[in-house]
């Protein structure tokens, strides 16, 4: 949280997928995660590393390593491959300024960019590293 109470940012991202209805994939996050376990949340969020490919000096270089971390994130949390989300489907929604305790230890400052993927029929459920998935209709 002494970040967080300093005042330092950093970059984030959000997705949202839906199915062939139409309906938003949500997620009811572990009960084993640091940050927030057990709550409900949009279908993936996570941060881009600072590693090649998700990094960017220029801005079209940027938007592309945060879809790649998406890709990164969706597979790694649902076992959604890349090629199932491709990154030309991932397009920005807005961005948000998100400031968030969780437990008093840890928490969430961040730029946050919200972007809406693919349409996804696929997830393998068997994940551990989410509690439940539930899609809902408009």
């Amino acid at each position: 949280m002494r970040n967080i109470d300093n005042g330092l940012l950093h970059r984030a991202f959000s997705v949202f997928l839906f199915d062939s209805q139409n309906r938003l994939l949500l997620q009811q996050r572990a009960s084993e995660k640091i940050t927030f376990p057990d709550m409900w949340t949009n279908t993936c969020c996570s941060h881009p590393l600072g590693v090649p490919g998700e990094t960017g000096a220029e801005l079209d270089e940027a938007v592309q390593g945060v879809r790649r971390a998406a890709q990164r994130k969706l597979d790694q949390e649902l076992g959604i491959q890349a090629k199932q989300v491709p990154l030309d489907q991932f397009r920005f929604l807005t961005r948000i300024h998100y400031k968030a305790p969780s437990d008093g230890k840890w928490g969430e400052h961040e730029s946050k960019s919200r972007r809406v993927g693919a349409s996804i029929d696929n997830v393998d459920r068997r994940f551990s590293r989410l509690h439940t998935l539930h899609q809902i209709g408009r």
